[in-house]
């Protein structure tokens, strides 16, 4: 599963090395672990807050985006003047446009110089073809037009600013240090309650679930790569035209 990572064997490697070292050398540790679990949640629940916001406001533009390049699709369709051969044209920019953009999320690569050159296409085809687009269309053209390139920026911005950097380190410093420390205390209130293999089991349960949710909130962070399963999922937003 992509929610599985290097990260998370290795929190899992260092509670069941922290269980073993209290065994062995019996060292025991007797503390409330309310501290240490508000510093564990309150980063990564805020941080997981702010990828599901991003992840939300990104299907927002796609849609914002998408809806705009399918009304200058009409608008052209709709134009009386533009012959078939021209109108076949305008559907081919406007692809193009649409698969440039996908394609720039995908990759996570935050130039927006190819986009620009896409749109660009938009406008030099209205230039060649003025006189054959009336007022009324060039004005709805450009009208949606600007919700393309707000809805392409915004996205594009995604790629580059990601949520704030210090609260997902704290949140990861937290885990590390709970998966250190959580096993010794497990042993002192077990140890003569329960068998041995079940202490072990207890010990990484917990530090294996907030890595779960850390990565989960690693993949809600950058929902282009097509990597995890909560990721958007891009090519239903192609314009198919």
């Amino acid at each position: 599963m992509s929610y599985i990572n290097i990260r998370t064997f290795a929190v899992v490697a260092l509670s069941l090395i922290s269980c073993y070292l209290s065994y062995k050398f019996n060292l025991r540790l007797h503390f409330s672990m309310v501290l240490l679990g508000l510093a564990v949640a309150f980063p990564l629940a805020n941080s997981i807050q702010m990828a599901f916001k991003r992840r939300e406001k990104a299907l927002e533009y796609l849609a914002l985006f998408k809806s705009a390049l399918l009304t200058i699709h009409y608008s052209f369709r709709m134009s009386k003047k533009l012959d078939a051969e021209k109108k076949a044209e305008s559907t081919t920019i406007l692809n193009g446009v649409c698969d440039t953009l996908l394609q720039l999320l995908k990759t996570s690569n935050g130039n927006m110089s190819n986009v620009k050159a896409e749109t660009d296409k938009v406008m030099q085809f209205i230039e060649r073809n003025r006189e054959e687009i009336s007022a009324r269309i060039l004005i709805r053209v450009i009208r949606y037009l600007k919700d393309t390139l707000d809805g392409a920026t915004y996205l594009v911005s995604l790629t580059a600013h990601r949520t704030i950097l210090g609260l997902r380190l704290l949140a990861i410093f937290s885990i590390v240090l709970f998966s250190a420390l959580h096993p010794l205390m497990m042993v002192y209130l077990l140890k003569d309650q329960m068998p041995e293999w079940t202490v072990y089991l207890c010990c990484i349960f917990g530090p294996l679930l907030l890595i779960t949710l850390y990565n989960v909130q690693a993949h809600l962070e950058y929902p282009f790569d097509q990597k995890g399963a909560d990721d958007i999922k891009l090519d239903e937003f192609k314009l198919n035209i």
